[in-house]
């Protein structure tokens, strides 16, 4: 999940509980909005990073979709 290589504050797992934190204050949110609510509050967020990070929450049984938005289970 974590490589010797990246910074952790943007690794899939911390990125996840960041949308998780996004999400239990909204209940669904849209990509659009997740995408600028990153942005302020880790900075640039690699689109590579962004899709890992929502694969790792999908696989785990914590997100699901439904077209435009992403909401917790």
């Amino acid at each position: 999940m974590i490589t010797k290589d990246e910074k952790i504050g943007v690794s899939p797992p911390y990125l996840g509980f960041l949308i998780l934190k996004r999400i239990q204050k909204r209940k669904k949110i849209t990509l659009d909005e997740l995408v600028l609510s990153l942005k302020d509050q880790v900075g640039l967020v690699n689109h590579r990073q962004l899709i890992f990070t929502l694969i790792f929450l999908y696989q785990s049984g914590v997100v699901d979709f439904s077209e435009p938005y992403i909401f917790k289970i």
